[in-house]
């Protein structure tokens, strides 16, 4: 690694605990650079060098996965009952006259994004 990157990277490493530290305090910027003697723009330039770099090295986040949730379902044996039935994969949809148009509507978005 060459010498000016890993001074690099140590700098960057130092102030982003600056800023987590200033973060956690609670205090404006001007008040914890003045009670930590630093200069208010070398807090804003690393502050910038900080963001660019999560921008870098963070562009792809990876979200816990969502708990599948158990839905009971009422099935009718009688399709015929329905006025229309519509069919989306392995999920077939009974759709009467009194069925919600809002209802239905996100059904079908659940049914189409699953």
């Amino acid at each position: 690694m060459d010498t000016r990157l890993a001074t690099n990277q140590i700098r960057l490493s130092e102030w982003t605990r600056i800023i987590k530290d200033r973060c956690q305090s609670g205090l404006k910027v001007d008040e914890y650079c003045e009670q930590h003697q630093l200069s208010r723009h070398a807090y804003y330039y690393w502050l910038r060098k900080v963001k660019e770099a999560a921008l870098i090295h963070n562009s792809f986040v990876e979200l816990p996965a969502l708990p599948e949730k158990t839905v009971p379902v009422t099935i009718s044996e009688n399709l015929s009952t329905y006025q229309m039935t519509i069919a989306i994969g392995n999920t077939i949809l009974g759709v009467s006259e009194s069925t919600p148009m809002e209802l239905l509507s996100r059904v079908l978005k659940v049914v189409r994004n699953a």
